[in-house]
């Protein structure tokens, strides 16, 4: 798969029109996607939208859909209980 080299306008403008989708189609609930991402990807996210907040995890808000992004490890505690 090729790297994605788009910059946070390219980003926030996917998420924004993905975050759209999902209040057309779902126009009366609250909509929230969880990313699961590797350490690489985790931090190139954390590049593209500035948040240096934490280091395990972060969300970003677009029109209501809150975007969360969590590292691998975070996601996969819960298998080992």
């Amino acid at each position: 798969m090729a790297e994605n080299k788009e910059g946070v306008n390219g980003l926030i403008a996917k998420f924004a029109l993905v975050a759209d989708t999902l209040g057309d189609i779902f126009p009366k609930s609250k909509a929230v996607v969880v990313f699961s991402l590797i350490d690489d990807d985790f931090d190139k996210a954390k590049l593209q939208v500035n948040d240096f907040s934490s280091t395990e995890q972060f969300k970003i808000d677009i029109s209501g859909t809150e975007f969360i992004f969590l590292k691998e490890k975070l996601l996969n505690k819960s298998e080992d209980i």
